[in-house]
């Protein structure tokens, strides 16, 4: 698979020649590399971490340099002894990020170990400016952090090249081009890694500066034209971005004639969603049918393997599954059954299917097509076990799969998409199922350390009181902080009091390009406090550090919350519980709209939590919901800022959007969502 992908191939054949190896560790960000280094124009080769020497020499006399992608695992001596006798003897310049660094480490006698906390996020650090790898950058630098692991002791042969709070952050060969940074330089949260990737390649290893071919829609047409040659297309078409600018694709590549434009409403689709996209698609020459299936959906099932089951099991119906994962699936094999249904009522031969799949997508899902070793962290609907079924047997065409949102949106200019279309927010293929956070009793509160969490989350927002006393919990706390971790915390005395609690639900997460499923923190304050944004965006960031099974956090807007969160309202996805979600939904985005804000942010997803606060009489039952803002910076949608009020959207504006949604019928509070990608994924399922 790493060798059929005949749009990477077309890609390659436009760049002189190959000259950066790139052995894939199962990163989630493997592909972004790939896109970066070509973007500076160098060709790129892409191979799997074990890969035999006899596979890496084949391309040795184009290779001017190797990069080692980062991974879910450890950089263990083992792994590095792998290496040595395969990559590490073409004798390149090399550079390893994150599980590549560890790798680099190993190889020369370092000891690389797990870390008293975690790192996920955007971090500040220093790097020596002297170094090669960093030439033309200041010392002082942001950028992306995700592991568990670090190197706690340096070989002999190499040397600290960037550093943080304590934390090795690079390292570099004493006489050998080799280097290593624990960071990732090839996302957008490390403000100046195109420089890193730059000096690497333009000064380490010595290659002339290149143009690549940048007409990507020529070469996207030419994909669908010899995919799909002389067939007709059946393209599913959500009205997103990435399906319009499939559907644009396919007319000009084929004519609008050899198109034929389902839209199918799950029943999970936006306030007024389905009317809209068939309307957006119709101006584009495309006669669109629009396909109702909501009851299809909600009643679907798919086969899926279960802890202790040898063989597969039929699940439930999606409107009575809780697992988040389960959901996903049922929404995507419900797809390709009904696409398979359209097929047979057609000529079969003569259609093939279109899907608007980008390369997230793939990478998120743990997808062959992106990586053999990548971690799933959530399947897209669009890589559903059926789906990839489909692509095995050449049943589908996905010319946009090497592509990012932001490639996405400016082919869209390209092809004069209009604006409205082009800088549309991303909308999720399984609507707003994943979010609508299912569950039907309290059983975290149930399961193993959850009291033990909820007060490890209490003692980091109460540090600067309770600093002198003494507790075990204490003790281990204090071996995880390191000055200035305990100087910000010590500073909280300053802001509003600030109430933790641990949530009894949990969120599907990306922490050390792993999936984790962990519970969400959220802070309150007394009512009419002025809360500081920046600060609580830096708790945020300590809690998912220090704090395990925690990888998200909010704020709670109204008075405190104090206590344990006990009232959940039984929720699944019913017509009731999509109906409020929608309203919300509905109430936050016309808020948007009306300040003209949407250009503020790049996405904001609206998710719905089975939280009742503020139950009058515990006799009652639990009825009512919590909503959650997820407003997020960001360009490719593999790595993101959480939108700070005050600093990325005006606090007027949030505050009218909080009492906008909190006048939806059945809402109990309303919360903002203030994780970076990672360690929260974009969406909370």
């Amino acid at each position: 698979h790493y060798k059929t992908n005949t749009f990477i191939e077309m890609k390659m054949n436009n760049v002189s020649d190959a000259q950066i190896l790139i052995i894939d560790a199962g990163a989630q960000y493997g592909k972004v590399i790939n896109r970066k280094i070509e973007e500076l124009g160098v060709k790129t080769v892409f191979l799997p971490l074990d890969s035999t020497f006899e596979t890496f020499s084949q391309h040795s006399e184009s290779l001017k340099g190797i990069i080692i992608s980062g991974g879910p695992g450890v950089g263990t001596a083992e792994s590095a002894d792998l290496l040595k006798e395969t990559a590490f003897k073409l004798d390149l310049p090399i550079l390893g990020i994150c599980f590549g660094n560890q790798i680099v480490a190993s190889a020369y006698g370092s000891t690389v170990e797990s870390t008293k906390s975690r790192e996920d996020g955007q971090f500040r650090i220093n790097i020596d400016p002297s170094c090669l790898l960093f030439s033309g950058m200041k010392e002082e630098q942001e950028v992306l952090v995700t592991h568990g692991y670090g190197i706690t002791k340096l070989g002999p042969e190499l040397k600290m090249i960037a550093s943080s709070d304590g934390h090795i952050q690079g390292v570099q060969h004493n006489t050998k081009p080799i280097y290593g940074v624990q960071f990732h330089p090839e996302v957008d949260l490390t403000i100046h890694g195109r420089e890193i990737l730059r000096n690497f390649c333009y000064k380490i290893c010595s290659i002339a500066i290149s143009d690549l071919m940048k007409n990507r829609q020529a070469l996207c047409l030419e994909d669908i034209k010899n995919s799909v040659q002389d067939r007709t297309v059946l393209a599913l078409l959500s009205g997103g971005v990435d399906s319009t600018v499939l559907a644009a694709l396919l007319a000009k590549a084929l004519g609008p004639g050899r198109v034929l434009a389902i839209h199918i409403d799950n029943g999970l689709m936006r306030r007024s969603e389905s009317t809209l996209v068939v309307k957006a698609l119709k101006n584009l020459g495309l006669d669109v049918k629009r396909v109702d299936c909501a009851y299809r959906f909600l009643n679907g099932k798919t086969w899926v393997h279960l802890e202790g089951c040898k063989n597969a099991q039929l699940s439930e119906c999606l409107n009575t599954v809780v697992d988040p994962e389960q959901k996903r699936r049922i929404i995507g094999d419900v797809f390709m059954h009904i696409m398979s249904e359209l097929l047979n009522d057609l000529d079969k031969d003569k259609f093939v299917l279109a899907q608007g799949t980008l390369a997230p997508d793939l990478i998120e899902s743990g997808s062959k097509l992106s990586s053999s070793m990548a971690d799933t962290i959530k399947t897209h609907h669009n890589d559903s076990p059926l789906a990839r079924e489909f692509r095995n047997a050449g049943k589908i065409v996905e010319p946009l799969r090497t592509f990012y949102k932001d490639e996405v949106r400016e082919l869209g200019r390209e092809l004069n998409l209009p604006a409205e279309i082009v800088n549309r927010h991303p909308f999720p293929g399984p609507g707003l199922g994943p979010r609508i956070i299912c569950q039907l009793d309290l059983y975290p509160w149930y399961l193993e350390n959850y009291n033990d969490f909820n007060n490890r989350l209490n003692l980091i927002c109460s540090y600067h009181r309770l600093r002198n006393t003494q507790s075990q919990m204490l003790n281990s706390l204090e071996s995880q902080l390191s000055d200035p971790k305990r100087e910000f915390l010590v500073s909280l005395k300053d802001h509003p009091k600030i109430y933790p609690v641990l949530l009894p639900v949990r969120t599907v997460g990306v922490q050390g390009d792993g999936r984790t499923y962990s519970y969400a923190a959220a802070f309150s304050c007394e009512a009419g406090a002025k809360v500081k944004w920046d600060v609580l965006s830096h708790l945020t960031k300590l809690v998912t550090m220090l704090c395990p099974n925690v990888n998200r956090c909010c704020f709670v807007f109204g008075d405190k919350i104090e206590g344990p969160v006990r009232d959940i309202t039984p929720t699944l996805l019913n017509p009731g519980a999509i109906s409020r979600l929608r309203e919300a939904d509905g109430a936050a985005m016309d808020m948007l709209r009306q300040h003209d804000a949407l250009k503020l942010v790049s996405q904001m997803p609206v998710v719905l939590l089975p939280l009742h606060f503020d139950r009058a009489s515990r006799h009652d039952p639990s009825t009512k919901h919590s909503v959650v803002l997820r407003p997020l910076i960001t360009q490719d949608f593999m790595t993101g800022s959480a939108a700070i009020p005050g600093q990325h959207i005006p606090e007027p504006i949030v505050n009218d959007i909080v009492t906008a949604v909190s006048g939806v019928l059945g809402v109990s509070r309303v919360m903002y969502d203030l994780t970076d990608k990672p360690p929260g994924t974009v969406e909370w399922e």
